[in-house]
């Protein structure tokens, strides 16, 4: 029977401060299997706004490997 090592995976939190508003942890965990993830951006600025308005931007993940690509933000 062949066994196969585990994949190498790894957890970390990031702060995410937005200027003159809230701070969030986001939480993120991966296991890699080849790096093959892009990020679409490596910044995200956003305009100021009145209290109570929202504001949305996208970042987009590209997995240029063949296989499935599992993630989740917590």
């Amino acid at each position: 029977q062949q066994q196969m090592s585990p994949a190498p995976s790894t957890e970390f939190s990031v702060l995410l401060q937005v200027t003159e508003g809230p701070t969030s942890h986001i939480h993120l965990h991966a296991t890699v299997v080849e790096l093959s993830l892009d990020l679409s951006k490596n910044i995200l600025q956003f305009s100021d706004i009145f209290i109570g308005q929202s504001q949305v931007d996208t970042v987009r993940l590209y997995n240029w490997f063949r296989g499935p690509c599992k993630w989740f933000i917590t």
